[in-house]
């Protein structure tokens, strides 16, 4: 790395002065100021993992205090109580206008999808995902019974290829997986066209389980109402987590919607035991649901973030993938190397694009302070320049 002009002490020394400010000071971005109480965290080497796309703001202050109030009910199961995993089900039903036998909850979005490989997956080729995408339920596959599901390589613009998935599908696929926003590509399909993919692909056969693990980040004129083909009985899957947007990534709770038989499907693999989620989990989602305002703010901080740092990225001519969620997907010629090299700065990253894009790295967005010293990094390194 050229460090001519570059001192690491008093870099370090300035990601201290920034931990400590950014601590106690809630801060402006762009041209907003937000007087809400998300506070940043600390700018400690824990914090500065950029690999796991977690909200860096933590939940709302609503959530932490409900959390705290009931931390009493520890020593109990979330059940039989006003949070409690029947409750948050119904709460569910409710915000989606539908039944509270087309939920169920998951220890995060990871268990559903799990649940989705053993329901689905038993015979060869029944499960089609995208090759390069969050790759659990296929993996998982793979792993537990020992064959390979079709993955469908991404097409020429890195998006999903709908029209190549739908040429897949066979008389023996029983599930097509669709990230939507994508996982680590961060782009979303467009509405009309996965629309008209699900109403032509999802059958009484064939489930369209839509991950929808970043929907809340997208901007609400571009979503695709997927809670509405539900309720037009097309079967679709959606899943969703509190891990992200909300901010509930340590408390591991998710959830899926769909056809009551679907649901009854995944109960069967799941032994109707009711999802293994904690009472801390149950109180802070209930909580997360009913603060309304909170997803709007991160939602904007977040853009605006990650709006800095593309123009950041194009100043420095690094190519990348415009995203809708809270990561980047960005080719820096050599995984390894770019890895290697933001480490002693307390940085940690993942490759992120898989065999297929191996010079490409997926990077969260966390602060703007953290996202100011990332590329303060970044640009040091010249030999990134084309």
């Amino acid at each position: 790395m050229d460090t001519v002009g570059f001192n690491r002490r008093k870099f370090l020394q300035l990601g201290s002065a920034v931990a400590v400010a950014s601590a106690v000071t809630p801060i402006t971005y762009g041209a907003s100021l937000f007087e809400d109480d998300i506070l940043e965290l600390s700018l400690d080497k824990e914090n500065l993992r950029l690999f796991s796309n977690e909200n860096p703001y933590g939940p709302s202050k609503k959530v932490l205090d409900a959390i705290i109030e009931n931390t009493n009910r520890v020593n109990r199961y979330a059940s039989f109580n006003t949070y409690d995993t029947d409750n948050l089900k119904k709460m569910i039903a409710k915000r989606n206008n539908i039944k509270e036998d087309q939920v169920i909850l998951g220890h995060g979005s990871f268990e559903i999808l799990c649940m989705l490989t053993r329901t689905f997956g038993k015979e060869q080729n029944s499960i089609i995902v995208p090759a390069t995408t969050f790759n659990v339920t296929a993996g998982f596959a793979d792993r537990i019974f020992d064959h390979k599901v079709k993955r469908i390589l991404l097409n020429q613009a890195m998006n999903i290829d709908l029209q190549a998935t739908k040429k897949a599908v066979t008389k023996d696929t029983k599930l097509v997986y669709i990230c939507n926003p994508n996982n680590p590509t961060g782009k979303a399909l467009p509405a009309t066209q996965l629309e008209a993919f699900c109403k032509e692909v999802a059958s009484p056969s064939c489930t369209v389980a839509i991950d929808e693990a970043y929907i809340e980040l997208m901007n609400p004129s571009d979503k695709l109402d997927t809670i509405k083909l539900l309720r037009d009985k097309f079967n679709v899957l959606i899943i969703r987590t509190f891990s992200k947007a909300y901010g509930l990534a340590g408390l591991r709770v998710g959830y899926a919607m769909g056809s009551s038989e679907t649901i009854t499907l995944l109960n069967h693999e799941f032994y109707n035991f009711g999802g293994l989620i904690s009472n801390p989990g149950v109180v802070a989602a209930m909580t997360a649901l009913e603060d309304t305002t909170y997803i709007d703010t991160y939602r904007k901080k977040n853009s605006e973030v990650r709006a800095f740092v593309e123009k950041r990225l194009d100043t420095f001519e690094i190519k990348y993938l415009k995203s809708n969620t809270n990561f980047i997907l960005m080719d820096v010629k050599d995984a390894k190397r770019f890895r290697s090299e933001l480490k002693p700065f307390g940085f940690a990253i993942v490759p992120g694009g898989g065999k297929h894009y191996p010079t490409w790295v997926r990077i969260s967005i966390g602060t703007l302070e953290q996202m100011k010293i990332f590329l303060k990094v970044v640009g040091e390194m010249n030999w990134l320049n084309p």
